[in-house]
């Protein structure tokens, strides 16, 4: 069972998505060790790069073939506010 999403579990629902968006507990626990452990700059050759850099890739790749596109297409970008 897919746990109660915390922007509609109880009280008020949460409707200022132009603002922030909460997010996913599946993707909390999927960014977790990036987030602790994993954390270098994947566009950075040192060590602390690979881990992060081939988690790019492997997300690239999921994207690319939920959507039908080359991996080559995908480009992330970071939000406005950074």
């Amino acid at each position: 069972m897919i746990p109660a999403h915390p922007g509609l579990a109880g009280g008020p629902v949460y409707l200022d998505y132009n603002s922030t968006t909460p997010v996913d507990p599946r993707v909390v626990e999927a960014m977790r060790p990036y987030l602790a452990d994993w954390f270098g700059n994947p566009s950075s050759d040192h060590a602390y790069a690979a881990e992060p850099k081939a988690a790019r890739h492997r997300a690239r790749t999921q994207v690319a073939e939920l959507i039908g596109a080359e991996t080559g297409e995908i480009v992330f970008t970071g939000p406005g506010s950074e």
